[in-house]
């Protein structure tokens, strides 16, 4: 059987996104094995206060895929470079901005969130500034269809990143050893991505402008979509440790290591699902038999792996976080729910985006902003926190169904 270039490209990216998905996965269980609760707590929360703050930049990404796609397709090189180093020189601004600004804010961070390493809040500055560049370079490298480039970065990153962290919390490090790990592994990885690119990038003005208002237009629906994802599965650690004492904020820390295994298992059939159902739509095709399964294979994982923790839940606490405590079993189970939930809402949320279908942004805003205010107003416990997202996801998934059903799955 002959697979065509197309079908060796998805079974590459999709083995080695599983591939890295379980190296940023040892990288998380080597902390949470070595950290106590309390110092684990912090570690999450500063690493949410990362996915929140960059989540904007990953339609940023995905706009310079879309074009540098287009461009190489038609053969127009020329205007890659224009798009790519124009990007650059301004990403390259930001970054600096970005830098500064959380920088100068870090110390007070720091102490409002109970995280005794100033070096961590530096250390975070930083990577939030990269973390523009970062997005120009990944979306260059994958809208020229170079993925053995994209993968194989992704892959020697995340060793590092494991490497690295060992050897500088054995050094006494902790959270800023774990964090600095993170950030070298991220340098290293835009120095290699600079090898395949490099024909592509100035600093100076090249070729004709590009006008860069479409790409922004494109950029605001998928940014807002993204970050209210973003807010929602990571926001409630943020007010937990904000308005919890470290160990109760490390207890709930550990539980959602649970979670986080709830939204990296499906997270490859929106990968897989995303092009193939904005290709259907383009040709005026059915795309609810793609939805239907994509749904359908999310659901089985979840409930497979639901079925796993609540069977073991001491087991499975022990091999992620080799701390097991009665609370920490008790919100898995929530997690299971409430993160089982979200990986569905993801998948929904692709549909959408890639039918250009933006009905549903909305509300997806108004629920994002009603479950911070709830846990805002409803906190007397990190039970009730957990129960909340569990009763927001199954709501927006259900309105989000509801949209998809109502018309009809009709392209």
């Amino acid at each position: 059987m002959i697979i065509d270039t197309f079908s060796r490209n998805i079974i590459f990216v999709f083995l080695g996104t599983s591939a890295v998905n379980f190296l940023n996965l040892l990288y998380q269980l080597l902390i949470a094995h070595t950290f106590n609760p309390g110092d684990f707590a912090g570690f999450n929360t500063i690493l949410s206060i990362l996915v929140l703050v960059s989540s904007p930049l990953i339609p940023l990404q995905t706009a310079v895929v879309r074009y540098s796609a287009e461009f190489n397709a038609r053969g127009e090189r020329e205007k890659i470079k224009v798009l790519l180093s124009l990007l650059l020189r301004k990403t390259f601004l930001l970054a600096i901005l970005t830098f500064i600004v959380f920088c100068i804010g870090s110390f007070y961070m720091m102490e409002k969130l109970k995280i005794a390493s100033v070096a961590s809040g530096y250390i975070l500055s930083i990577l939030l500034g990269l973390s523009w560049v970062t997005a120009v370079l990944s979306g260059g490298v994958q809208g020229l269809e170079l993925f053995h480039w994209l993968v194989w970065v992704s892959l020697i990153s995340g060793a590092l990143k494991i490497i690295l962290a060992y050897l500088f919390i054995q050094w006494g490090l902790a959270i800023a050893g774990a964090l600095g790990a993170f950030l070298v592994s991220s340098i290293v990885g835009m120095l290699i991505y600079y090898l395949p690119l490099k024909d592509f990038l100035s600093l100076k003005p090249a070729g004709d402008n590009i006008d860069l208002k479409e790409i922004f237009l494109y950029l605001f629906p998928v940014g807002i979509s993204y970050f209210c994802f973003m807010l929602l599965v990571n926001m409630d650690m943020v007010l937990v440790k904000y308005f919890f004492d470290p160990e109760k904020s490390g207890l709930y820390s550990l539980a959602q290591m649970v979670g986080k295994i709830f939204l990296f298992l499906p997270s490859a059939i929106s990968l897989v699902m995303f092009p193939k159902i904005a290709g259907l739509n383009a040709r005026n095709m059915e795309t609810a038999y793609t939805l239907r399964r994509s749904l359908w294979y999310g659901s089985i994982l979840c409930i497979i792996t639901a079925l796993g923790y609540n069977l073991f839940p001491s087991l499975a606490l022990k091999v992620l976080t080799g701390k097991v405590y009665f609370e920490s079993i008790f919100l898995g189970r929530l997690f299971s729910v409430s993160m089982s939930f979200f990986a569905l809402i993801f998948i929904l949320i692709n549909y959408f985006l890639s039918k250009r279908d933006l009905r549903f942004i909305k509300y997806l805003v108004l629920f994002s902003v009603l479950q911070v205010l709830a846990i805002f107003l409803l906190h007397k416990s990190i039970f009730q926190v957990q129960l909340i997202l569990c009763i927001n996801a199954i709501l927006i998934f259900l309105l989000h169904l509801f949209l998809a059903y109502r018309n009809k799955f009709k392209s």
